[in-house]
């Protein structure tokens, strides 16, 4: 009888801990990345050129001293978005980041595997037969990032920051 009343008082817990886990990986991503768009301080659809990365740099969440990156939080609720930008030679390592609002990558793209070097991306959250990139939510983060060893590189890398664009469409054909 000890062994089923021992059961029966461990039900309850268990019950509790795995709807407390569930609802911290529902929830916590979306407050996760409502608290960055937030601390942005730019509009929606805005590129953020981050300065090089240092110990007082805190709106890059863990971020790497080699790495100099660009940021926009945006939404494709009603118009798909064209991404544009330059990634430097093959020499020299950049990648393209998209991530939903629950914070989770979607598609990541990089210049050593068969990105061009000028690119052009149509990001729309309705599968559109002209859209390279389909997000899974309506809004959510895209990040560039490039590497940066020496000073002729982060000079390139500066660069390629103004270069990096996000334009809303006028329209969803």
């Amino acid at each position: 009888m000890k062994g089923k009343s021992a059961i029966k008082s461990l039900l309850p817990f268990a019950a509790i801990v795995f709807a407390t886990q569930h609802l911290f990986i529902a929830f916590v991503p979306n407050i996760i990345f409502g608290i960055a768009k937030h601390r942005s301080e730019k509009p929606l659809n805005t590129v953020i050129a981050a300065p090089k990365t240092d110990a007082r740099l805190r709106k890059v969440v863990l971020p790497n001293p080699d790495f100099i990156y660009s940021a926009c939080f945006y939404d494709a609720s009603e118009r798909d978005l064209l991404i544009t930008g330059e990634f430097p030679d093959s020499m020299q390592y950049a990648s393209l980041a998209f991530y939903g609002n629950n914070v989770q990558p979607y598609r990541v793209m990089n210049n050593q595997v068969g990105l061009k070097r000028q690119f052009k991306l149509r990001l729309s959250s309705v599968n559109r037969i002209r859209s390279e990139v389909a997000t899974p939510t309506k809004q959510g983060a895209i990040l560039l990032r490039v590497l940066v060893t020496d000073s002729a590189q982060m000079n390139k890398a500066l660069a390629l920051q103004k270069k990096f664009k996000v334009q809303v469409l006028d329209q969803n054909d």
